[in-house]
């Protein structure tokens, strides 16, 4: 992608903030981990097409919340939350990929319930859109339409420029659809080039061969008198656009109801902001007719003089009146952020779990997994983040350091001895060594700010190395993620296509 765009412009890195957001219910006197969902958010300092976008990443549960009754609804109000938090932020467009899961995979939770069912993609596209209409009625979301109504409708054309939208207008996100088939996409159509030059230097003879007829050589294919076929496409193939634009059409044509856009500022907002305006003292007005269910949410409280005048009249000025408030322009969270290893991203959680046997599969083994996760993330950190930081330098100093008589620091002995214990240790942190648990994660810590190609500190390549094969681990994931989408389309297709040739030929269909 970057390759293929970069005289365009195009960025080479997008910022991002990843977030887990989980739900928790007390359960018979213990914590219980019902929920979780991973979203990435694109904040003010990312460049466009990301700019000011959310993308809600995965989602995961399991089947204990009780009454079982309020489990659709729970989940989706922590969405629907969720989409209000980012939209009082200054966040204008949330997306989502409505893709289930296919059997042997997870997405966050490790061993699900056995009587825990996987909805389908019609289902878990309806539960999607059921939420989002749920945000349009509270006035949280205005507009929701699909990726492909966004960039590929109208053939392709921006309404508001009249340019033609080419991949760099597209969001990419990580592990989303769409940059994956990008480039799958794009290193299909450069295969094709490479292809079609080797045949025309095979045709022409080859730059030693001009002006003589190589009868070896096959003539060239002529163009076909038949347009809109591949020797002479004609005006009935869109040959204008980018050609990488012309095959994410024909792909996403069939699966629009699985990529979801909700808008959640007014127009003017994302013109602004897609223009590099400073919207940091934005004041957003949205003029159109909202349905207004419950409490309006954007009245904090009103003076009890005006609450009983007001109950009869709200709802029917709530629909005619505009909307008004302040956006908060940076997009930044002013809660603090609370970083952990096993929670960075899905994978890592997941592979937390594994590595540890927590499961969810039985109701017991959730309050145990949720209790040891609960000490893991609440232990004592007030101080510990001076200590690692100052950790972290005597560990750079002695891995530098040559040692008596040069240097006479104790601390610098004694990192020097847990360098070659954890290298000759026999136990290991995988089997439960204390003081190699407690120097990993000191180095775990360095190597991930390291940007040296060469770095004298033990185990920092062993651990980039590590998080590289994690990265590829993902990657992998969100290839069988496409490849199931892609299949399911493809299997939707056969099943339309038998459907016509019984009904063409009059045979009777086989009841379900």
């Amino acid at each position: 992608m970057l390759a293929r765009y970069s005289k365009k412009g195009y960025p080479s890195e997008f910022q991002v903030t990843t977030k887990c957001i989980v739900l928790f219910q007390k359960i018979h006197g213990a914590d219980v981990l019902l929920f979780g969902m991973y979203v990435y958010e694109y904040g003010d300092g990312c460049p466009g097409p990301n700019r000011r976008r959310v993308y809600i990443s995965y989602l995961d549960s399991v089947r204990y919340l009780e009454p079982s009754s309020y489990r659709t609804i729970t989940y989706q109000s922590v969405i629907t939350e969720y989409l209000r938090f980012v939209k009082m932020r200054g966040f204008h467009t949330a997306h989502i990929w409505s893709c289930p899961p296919t059997k042997g995979d997870e997405y966050i939770f490790h061993c699900h319930p056995n009587h825990q069912l996987t909805p389908n993609d019609d289902l878990l596209c309806a539960w999607y859109v059921d939420m989002l209409e749920t945000a349009k009625d509270e006035g949280i979301v205005l507009e929701t339409r699909t990726l492909y109504d966004e960039y590929f409708k109208s053939n392709a054309l921006n309404p508001e420029t009249g340019d033609t939208f080419d991949p760099t207008n597209l969001p990419y996100f990580d592990g989303d659809y769409i940059p994956g088939e990008i480039e799958k996409v794009i290193k299909e159509l450069n295969a094709e080039e490479l292809r079609r030059e080797e045949k025309r230097l095979r045709a022409t003879g080859g730059s030693t061969n001009k002006g003589k007829k190589n009868k070896n050589v096959p003539m060239q294919k002529k163009e076909g008198k038949r347009k809109g076929t591949r020797s002479n496409p004609g005006a009935l193939v869109n040959q204008a656009r980018d050609k990488v634009m012309n095959r994410l059409d024909l792909v996403l044509g069939r699966m629009k109801k699985n990529f979801m856009v909700a808008q959640l500022l007014s127009d003017d907002f994302i013109h602004a902001v897609e223009r590099g305006d400073n919207v940091s003292s934005w004041t957003d007005s949205d003029s159109k007719k909202l349905k207004q269910i419950g409490k309006n949410p954007n009245v904090l409280e009103l003076p009890e003089s005006e609450k009983s005048a007001s109950k009869g009249s709200l709802s029917n000025d709530f629909a005619a009146k505009k909307l008004t408030w302040k956006i908060v322009g940076d997009t930044k969270d002013k809660d603090p952020l609370m970083e952990q290893d096993c929670l960075d991203s899905r994978l890592q959680f997941l592979n937390y779990c594994q590595r540890n046997n927590y499961q969810f599969d039985e109701l017991r083994r959730v309050k145990h997994t949720t209790m040891m996760l609960l000490s893991h993330l609440h232990n004592p950190r007030a101080d510990q983040e001076q200590h690692i930081k100052a950790h972290l330098k005597v560990i750079a100093h002695a891995a530098s350091c040559s040692g008596p008589p040069g240097c006479s620091s104790t601390n610098c002995q004694r990192m020097k001895q847990l360098f070659e214990h954890i290298k000759s240790c026999d136990v290991t942190y995988k089997r439960g060594c204390k003081i190699c648990t407690r120097i990993f994660m000191l180095l775990t810590k360095h190597a991930r700010d390291c940007d040296k190609l060469v770095c004298p500190i033990p185990f920092c390549d062993r651990i980039k190395e590590r998080t590289r094969l994690l990265l590829k681990q993902q990657q992998m994931m969100d290839d069988r993620r496409r490849n199931a989408q892609n299949d399911r389309l493809r299997q939707e297709a056969i099943g339309v296509a038998d459907t016509g040739q019984c009904v063409g030929t009059g045979r009777a269909l086989p009841s379900s």
